[in-house]
């Protein structure tokens, strides 16, 4: 589904340059769940922005679905990225003046979905998350950790490819960050959702398919944890 070629990129600042990403060749089958590990300033959060369609200025290749990003104009590419990736950020991101049903809708609005559809589609995505009957609430009278099922509902509510993590337990306490875990194994073996998830917790990790290490903008070790 995605597969990475010798791609490589290059921040400059006035006569400074800095190579963050060297030589990354990945792929990623759809349904495995993959972490992406690795030190502060490694180039996880670079890796991550390039694979969910967020940054389309470097050099090598991204094929995803055998299609090469780096052939398509921007119109494109912003459809790709609203279409196919599914974001689960740390701070959850929710909209505090919208309700829980009203975040959850976002994308599909976006998307130009019928009302009736949108709906329906809140609920079971609801359902999945393990929210049922959550809909009217506020954000802010929730814990960390249905605020984060919500922000996992709003990123699996359009059906997206593949979601990327980005630290989605960082927030949360142990008792949380363990729910959350297992919520994202549920929905990786019961629905086959590709997962990508960027944490610094080598015990959360584990839990993981495949652990993919990142040093000095190199890949320093990619292994198998568990069968699929």
């Amino acid at each position: 589904m995605i597969e990475l070629t010798n791609v490589n990129k290059v921040y400059r600042q006035g006569n400074q340059q800095y190579h963050v990403l060297k030589d990354i060749s990945l792929k990623v089958t759809a349904g495995e769940f993959l972490a992406i590990v690795g030190p502060s300033g490694s180039g996880k959060s670079t890796l991550i922005n390039i694979i969910g369609f967020l940054d389309n200025h470097f050099e090598g290749h991204y094929q995803f679905n055998k299609q090469e990003i780096g052939r398509l104009n921007q119109r494109q590419f912003a459809s790709l990225r609203n279409q196919k990736v599914g974001f689960v950020f740390q701070n959850f991101k929710l909209i505090t003046n919208l309700n829980v049903g009203e975040n959850i809708a976002l994308p599909l609005l976006y998307a130009g979905k019928r009302r009736d559809e949108i709906n329906e589609r809140i609920e079971a995505a609801l359902d999945k998350v393990g929210l049922t009957g959550f809909s009217s609430k506020m954000p802010k009278n929730m814990s960390g950790g249905q605020q984060q099922r919500v922000a996992i509902a709003r990123a699996i509510v359009a059906n997206p490819n593949f979601l990327i993590a980005d630290e989605p337990t960082g927030a949360l306490d142990s008792h949380n960050s363990a729910d959350i875990m297992q919520l994202f194994t549920d929905l990786n073996r019961e629905l086959g959702t590709t997962i990508i998830m960027v944490t610094h917790d080598d015990h959360l990790a584990q839990m993981c398919d495949r652990i993919v290490k990142i040093t000095d903008g190199r890949i320093s070790s990619d292994k198998g944890m568990r069968s699929c």
